[in-house]
């Protein structure tokens, strides 16, 4: 059986209706995704476990697989779906993106190996840690180059990088090894809190995994053309990733990197929360917000590495219903982004927090906010390295006023930055719009 192309499904979905009433071409699209990963799940090479390689080193920082597959879908052969098979396979959640990833693992992984594997990092009280995550990487020829993608917010720990294929991975059908950290309180790491939204820790644990791949590759025989990486996130991913420039180019600051030679060629994000103190505040305002997740993910983050008595207490800010709740509904990591969507049952802020946390009369909502100040994009920061900034106009999740924002902070500098703002569609369908222009770009 021979699939379209990648790049043909991408852009139909990208183009949207021509004459067909939208409303009927949602439904063909949703039919569509479905079959096409319902389809996919027969075409799986089972898991090699138990991949065992020696440490490899490079300053303590180093890359051990733990499973890997190598996907082949112009083969014609079929392999039947084995218990050994990740569960998103089985139990992926029906939201946009999650559909979209799985059409992308079957039409356009051609010769691609997937590889997870755990490096050390530092934790949020200053520790060392093992993290989790995946590299994708082509199975024949050289490697062009790195692209580390940073990926959005996902609550159920089977659909992480570790655990499942995203659609980043077709990037590496371009010749390009893609380099995909799980996140602090994922995969290896699932019974820690997540620390969302915080910007030094979780590009510390970004940029490690980068430090940690190069050797693994190196084991492999693998040559790469070039030492500079590609640097790409969206949504959440896309907060990580400027955080993550920003500490690769501040020597002063991050001087453990001064000596990692990582230089970032270009920095693609889209759908950012660059500014997430006023997405909170303008959130708090509006009394909405387009993933009713994200603020009790954001309280409980905010909590990572700080000592008792200065944490952000969930008694206070959250509403009865989610206080009685939290813990198996976000800390369990069982649920996505939808499932937890129709638990919470709300996107109203004043039904999810508690009176006092949705109000900026009191002086402990006030605290978080000057807390989330300092993960926003600094107000000084002007990237050196190539930027590309994608926003749809139309986002439903994350409003444009960060991208908004991010330009006037930007314009008029010395900053060599590409804007890509238009009518692109909700959240969830402007990323495969986002991640067609990255394809095209690299």
């Amino acid at each position: 059986m021979k699939y379209p192309t990648a790049s043909a499904v991408l852009q139909s979905l990208c183009d949207g209706p021509t004459g067909a009433p939208r409303r009927s071409y949602r439904l063909l699209l949703v039919a569509g995704l479905i079959a096409c990963c319902l389809m996919t799940a027969c075409n799986h090479y089972d898991f090699e476990y138990g991949v065992d390689f020696s440490a490899l080193p490079n300053h303590g920082l180093y890359f051990a697989p733990y499973h890997e597959n190598l996907y082949d879908f112009e083969d014609e052969q079929q392999s039947p779906i084995t218990n050994q098979v990740s569960p998103i396979r089985t139990a992926s959640s029906i939201d946009g993106i999650g559909m979209l990833r799985g059409l992308t693992e079957g039409l356009t992984s051609y010769q691609v190996r997937q590889v997870s594997g755990t490096y050390p990092s530092v934790s949020a009280w200053g520790d060392t840690i093992r993290l989790s995550g995946a590299v994708y990487y082509p199975a024949k020829g050289d490697i062009k180059g790195i692209v580390v993608s940073c990926h959005y917010t996902v609550c159920a720990d089977y659909e992480v990088p570790s655990m499942s294929c995203f659609m980043d991975a077709w990037l590496a059908t371009k010749g390009y090894a893609v380099v995909m950290p799980d996140y602090i309180g994922y995969g290896c790491t699932v019974d820690s809190v997540h620390p969302y939204m915080q910007a030094d820790l979780n590009a510390r644990n970004v940029i490690d995994m980068v430090l940690a791949v190069r050797p693994y590759f190196a084991s492999k025989g693998l040559k790469i053309q070039t030492s500079d990486i590609y640097l790409m996130g969206y949504s959440q991913g896309a907060h990580t990733a400027m955080h993550v420039l920003r500490l690769l180019e501040d020597q002063t600051n991050y001087p453990e990197y001064a000596d990692a030679a990582i230089r970032v060629r270009c920095c693609y994000v889209g759908g950012g929360p660059y500014y997430i103190s006023e997405f909170y505040y303008r959130a708090v305002g509006n009394n909405y917000i387009g993933i009713p997740c994200s603020v009790p993910m954001l309280v409980l983050g905010m909590n990572c590495g700080r000592p008792e008595g200065s944490r952000f207490e969930p008694e206070y800010f959250f509403s009865q219903r989610l206080l009685a709740n939290y813990k198996n509904w976000i800390l369990s990591k069982r649920y996505t982004v939808d499932q937890l969507r129709t638990l919470i049952g709300t996107s109203s802020l004043d039904e999810i927090l508690s009176p006092e946390a949705s109000s900026f009369g009191y002086s402990e909502t006030i605290r978080l906010y000057k807390e989330l100040l300092n993960h926003d994009v600094p107000s000084d920061f002007i990237p050196k390295a190539r930027l590309y900034v994608f926003h749809s106009r139309d986002d439903n999740v994350v409003p444009f006023y960060n991208a908004e924002r991010l330009y006037e902070q930007l314009q008029g500098t010395n900053a060599d930055v590409e804007f890509d703002f238009d009518h692109y569609g909700v959240h969830g369908m402007a990323f495969a719009k986002f991640l067609m222009k990255v394809y095209k770009k690299l």
